[in-house]
């Protein structure tokens, strides 16, 4: 859309990433809303399990890029690239697919958890800034 209408995409494009947020917390709000009890019944090891996977997957995805190398700023983004894998994909794939609506509930919550663990993540990192002579995430040096 850029190269046929780059006015139009512009225009848009601040308000890109504040509509996907609000369309995954709608979806995850409506899937975990509509299956309250059975979350409340299996919440604890549920919650647990799902912290656990993608706080795992931002630890071995910034240790993994340290041990191969990467500057400080790539290692940031590869935690958050591994760490926030796209939980609304199952979300929507598991309503589509199946009849049970508890089958997408793990994957409402592991979206919920791995975009909180990853907001909490990048604003942290924002306001500590990358190590001395390394380039932050936005391309600054």
């Amino acid at each position: 859309m850029k190269k046929y209408v780059p006015g139009f995409v512009a225009a848009i494009l601040p308000a890109c990433p504040l509509v996907a947020v609000l369309t995954v917390a709608l979806i995850c709000a409506s899937i975990i809303g509509s299956s309250a009890a059975a979350i409340t019944s299996a919440g604890p090891s549920l919650l647990m399990a799902v912290v656990c996977l993608h706080s795992a997957g931002f630890a071995l995805g910034y240790l993994f890029s340290a041990v191969f190398g990467f500057k400080e700023a790539d290692r940031r983004t590869v935690s958050i690239e591994v760490g926030m894998q796209n939980s609304a994909l199952g979300v929507v794939l598991a309503t589509a697919h199946f009849a049970d609506p508890l089958v997408a509930v793990p994957c409402a919550i592991s979206a919920t958890v791995h975009s909180c663990i990853g907001s909490l993540l990048a604003g942290g990192w924002r306001v500590f800034g990358a190590k001395e002579g390394e380039a932050v995430a936005e391309g600054k040096k």
